[in-house]
């Protein structure tokens, strides 16, 4: 047992080879846009704003195909806050996650449940799921959406293959993905800041502009909410679900 329980744990080599690599990257990231001809945010906006409306339209197609093929999306949402800034960015993530997940249900519902089926019994985390349904389906679906106790994409088709309304699933897939979009996406469009600060040769925390400074730090702080929010939501549920009387 003790020999099993050291192989799981990173030996010191491994997490110190993982910390230089994350070095090198950083700085070489960081040599790159300081050295090389790289648009800045700003031009990439004004060349996706000479596109209209097509280029939303664009990004969400893309997006319904990464969340139909099993694609992780957070690199892509964060992307849509870097091209569309916070605010545009969150609303086109949501229409495109929304209408991604629908087709995956529906898809797992009506066109393909056999082999969806096969291939999610395989996976460890779907007995779990199939057990832990309720009856009301829009609380079950915005509790899990907003508590990530299982894989987002599979998630999408697990919906389709157990008694859930699809009303209930888009409504509470729509609100339950919406603090976790906004959170990334808007780490995305600080990232499109510090970038261009970077470019201009700023390169520590003081020299950023305050925007650059105000914008890093609710990026931090909406990532510890999104860290914290799944603890708040188990032991308001288990309050709820508790004896009563």
């Amino acid at each position: 047992m003790a020999d099993a329980q050291n192989q799981k744990k990173p030996s010191a080599a491994a997490k110190y080879k993982r910390l230089v690599i994350g070095v090198v990257v950083l700085s070489a990231v960081v040599w790159a846009l300081r050295n090389l001809k790289i648009p800045d945010c700003t031009t990439i906006q004004a060349y996706l704003e000479s596109w209209g409306v097509w280029a939303p339209v664009l990004f969400i197609v893309l997006y319904v195909i990464a969340t139909i093929a099993f694609i992780p999306g957070l690199l892509v949402t964060m992307m849509s806050g870097l091209a569309f800034g916070p605010w545009w960015g969150t609303l086109i993530v949501s229409i495109g996650s929304t209408i991604g997940a629908t087709l995956a249900f529906v898809i797992a519902r009506y066109v393909a449940r056999e082999s969806i089926e096969s291939f999610l019994s395989k996976q460890a985390w779907f007995g779990k799921f199939k057990n832990s349904i309720e009856e009301n389906g829009f609380n079950f679906v915005l509790f899990v959406r907003l508590v990530p106790l299982f894989p987002f994409n599979g998630l999408n088709y697990a919906c389709g293959l157990v008694p859930l309304k699809m009303k209930d699933y888009i409504l509470g897939s729509m609100i339950g993905m919406l603090p976790g979009t906004f959170a990334y996406v808007y780490l995305g469009a600080t990232g499109c800041q510090l970038i261009d600060s970077v470019i201009q040769g700023k390169t520590s925390f003081s020299e950023f502009p305050a925007e650059v400074r105000n914008s890093l730090l609710i990026a931090i702080l909406l990532l510890a909410f999104l860290s914290v929010l799944p603890i708040l939501l188990k032991k308001i549920r288990k309050k709820g679900s508790g004896p009563k009387g």
